[in-house]
């Protein structure tokens, strides 16, 4: 257990660590399996709502998807009051949605997607341009298999055929630039990991929880790179198993970071915090 002055963002961001991937699977499955109904029974109303919110016109998935960081959330706060060894009520799920906390995730969540996003959509934009030859390609392809004319693939093709041609050059070096472009995505989409946790524990402000995060975490990259491969890895089998899977991995990758928190970071020191396990 660290000292209260070791809870600081330039103690916490030099803190020397190491990375236990499967420490941290294993204790999130403890994690997860002193309370599942109530983890699977809070993804199965967050998924309720945001279906609900979606299927409203106009302005329904926007909100959707603004609420969808702050549900996310919800697995942190119960999570860490597991591992304080503190009984966790299931309405602790919501409590980011509280006043003291709502404006600091909200906004935390926000500056995350959108330094992350404006790379990964940038790329994307480039490697759909680098693929439109490819992809008139199957079209005319598709269209001269075809037993009778289709009106969509012939659509399409005339569509196409307005847009200027790039030379063939161009697209390796569209291809390229949208891989330089991706990286640094990659880059802080793994960094900003700890980001939205160490606003619910540490309660630190935005800019403090994203800069602290990305510090801590860029001195090991690597080992936490794979770690969120092995949660996303785990996700995928889950989808596989006819999505039900994910009632379980879902829930159980937010306690896979609560672990490594607890183990790098460490928890706030209170008058009632003991370990769980």
């Amino acid at each position: 257990m660290y000292s209260e002055s070791e809870h600081t963002p330039q103690a916490i961001a030099s803190r020397p660590y190491r990375v236990r991937i499967g420490q941290y699977l294993n204790e999130g499955w403890q994690i997860f399996s002193t309370q599942p109904a109530a983890y699977i029974g809070f993804f199965i109303l967050a998924t309720i709502i945001h279906g609900l919110l979606n299927n409203i016109p106009g302005a329904g998935p926007i909100i959707s998807s603004l609420l969808a960081g702050l549900f996310s959330a919800g697995y942190y706060f119960f999570g860490f009051r597991i591992v304080r060894n503190q009984r966790p009520e299931f309405t602790h799920f919501f409590d980011a949605f509280k006043n003291n906390y709502f404006l600091p995730i909200f906004l935390t969540n926000t500056l995350i997607a959108l330094i992350t996003n404006v790379f990964v959509i940038s790329a994307s934009v480039l490697f759909m341009i680098a693929g439109l030859p490819f992809f008139r390609g199957l079209l005319e392809q598709a269209a001269v298999e075809g037993a009778a004319p289709n009106e969509d693939i012939e659509e399409l093709l005339t569509l196409l055929d307005q847009l200027p041609t790039l030379p063939d050059v161009v697209t390796p070096i569209l291809i390229l630039a949208g891989v330089i472009l991706l990286l640094p995505g990659i880059y802080f989409g793994v960094a900003y990991l700890f980001a939205v946790p160490l606003v619910v524990e540490h309660r630190f402000d935005v800019w403090p929880a994203l800069e602290t995060s990305r510090r801590l975490i860029s001195r090991a990259w690597w080992s936490f790179f794979f770690l969120n491969v092995s949660i996303i890895f785990f996700n995928i089998l889950g989808f596989c198993l006819c999505c039900v899977g994910m009632l379980v991995t879902i829930p159980w990758s937010s306690c896979v970071i609560v672990a490594a928190y607890r183990d790098i970071i460490g928890l706030i020191p209170t008058p009632d915090t003991t370990d769980g396990f």
